[in-house]
């Protein structure tokens, strides 16, 4: 008899529960924060009252159970509001139609938010509380986001399930059926998906390395009939060389050639590709290593963001309870909008960063000096590089002082290629130039350098 499995699927009954209290204890507290800065104050009436009392050796505020129900008016309607909380208050029970008055603090805006002032008042709450309510509103967010990627990815998971295995109609043997993947093949002009073997772009037309017959084993760089030295990296392409067998020397193309790419006199570097291999954008922005590092990146860049956005809203208040000169509620809003606008900034960052790639060509480069203050005390110098891209847009690169980088890296007529996702620029005739910049970390590296010197990363060449 089969075992029956286990299942680690979360009942959904739970499942809404877990939710249910996580949304309602993050409502709690950012309701208490909305009531302390913008609530308005009315006079109320208690109608029922209970206090049980739980834990008499209970710390400060925690030894009772108070429920309790009241109504108030506001924007000539009668609202009503129930809360429970712990507290060491204990009124006398209400009899049968007796009510006591008492302060609540509503949202005039949308006055079904409503507390007794003193659930929402900072003075009352004290330090302590103040930085419950505004931490337990982040807890309860990730927590809520973390018990949502888990059932996501439970969900996903089966979804990528394998196929059952198949008898064999002959023996009855198990065999198990593979599935094709197709999932590392993509043009290397347009980025579209493609089938396996496919030797044209479906998309774009451009001709894949899958239906090339003659490939480097080294780099992958496709060769002419005949060739023995691979022109990118320089390694033999695995061809009988004539002469070579019978003589034990090189013949003579191939000496030829190792000239031709025999690096100018008066130089101190040995590049490791000839200068025809430094001529034309490089594949490498589009190879798994590249875009992992991208990926990368960009979790870097989320986890940075989030920090940014986090920090204001919490030095803040903060700053607000240690320094008398700054109140508690201006410190408050003054942090939403700092972190705001940090917010704002970083995800227009991240949102260039998923930006297609385009080209263009350097048009014009100049230099101007510019004054930190109005008398001229002080000057710096702006150098500015201008690119008009292949869409007809204009895009102006400007850099301070020594930070020239760009400006002394491109020169007038220059054709180049913008990765968004390093933000990083890439030469398109790199045979002249003794050094290339890593477009990754932005590290300037020696020309025949093939990998980064600080990253490690492939440099794109």
């Amino acid at each position: 008899m089969a075992k029956k499995e286990k299942s680690n699927k979360i009942p959904l009954p739970i499942l809404i529960i877990i939710c249910s209290v996580l949304i309602y204890a993050a409502y709690t507290s950012i309701s208490t924060f909305v009531l302390a800065i913008f609530g308005d104050s009315v006079i109320g009436t208690v109608d029922s009252y209970g206090s049980q009392l739980i834990d008499r050796k209970a710390e400060p505020n925690r030894s009772r159970t108070i429920s309790k129900g009241y109504w108030f008016a506001a924007n000539g309607r009668i609202y009503r509001g129930h809360v429970i909380y712990s507290s060491d208050e204990a009124w006398p029970s209400l009899k049968e139609g007796e009510t006591r008055s008492e302060r609540i603090r509503y949202l005039a805006a949308f006055p079904y938010i409503n507390k007794p002032a003193m659930l929402s008042d900072f003075d009352e709450m004290g330090e302590g509380g103040i930085i419950y309510h505004f931490f337990a509103p982040i807890g309860c967010l990730f927590l809520l986001r973390l018990v949502i990627r888990t059932v996501m990815g439970k969900k996903t998971n089966k979804t990528v399930s394998r196929k059952p295995a198949a008898k064999s109609a002959i023996h009855g043997e198990t065999q198990t059926i593979k599935a094709r993947s197709d999932m590392g093949m993509f043009c290397p002009n347009c980025r579209s998906r493609m089938t396996e073997g496919a030797v044209f772009c479906t998309n774009c037309g451009t001709k894949t390395k899958a239906g090339a017959t003659n490939l480097c084993t080294s780099c992958g760089m496709e060769l002419s009939e005949g060739t023995a030295f691979c022109i990118s990296c320089g390694k033999a392409a695995g061809q009988a060389v004539p002469g070579s067998a019978a003589t034990g020397q090189a013949p003579a193309y191939a000496s030829s050639q190792a000239a031709a790419y025999a690096p100018p006199q008066g130089t101190a570097y040995a590049p490791s590709q000839g200068s025809a291999g430094l001529v034309g954008f490089s594949d490498r922005c589009f190879s798994p290593e590249i875009i992992t590092a991208a990926q990368t990146n960009r979790r870097i860049g989320v986890k940075f963001m989030i920090a940014l956005a986090v920090l204001p809203l919490i030095g803040f208040p903060i700053a607000g309870l240690l320094v008398d000169e700054l109140p508690l509620g201006e410190a408050v809003i003054i942090g939403v909008v700092l972190s705001f606008i940090m917010l704002v900034i970083n995800l227009l960052k991240l949102r260039g960063s998923s930006q297609p790639m385009w080209e263009g060509v350097v048009v014009n480069k100049y230099s101007k000096i510019e004054y930190k203050h109005r008398d001229q005390s002080e000057s710096y110098t702006v150098y500015t590089t201008v690119i008009h891209t292949d869409g007809g847009k204009k895009k102006t690169i400007n850099e301070r002082e020594s930070r020239r980088y760009i400006y002394d890296y491109l020169s007038v007529g220059d054709r180049v290629r913008f990765h968004p996702r390093f933000g990083t620029y890439e030469k398109y005739d790199k045979s002249k130039d003794r050094i290339i910049y890593c477009n990754v970390c932005t590290t300037m590296n020696p020309i025949q350098n093939d990998r980064c010197k600080r990253c490690n990363n492939l440099l794109f060449k």
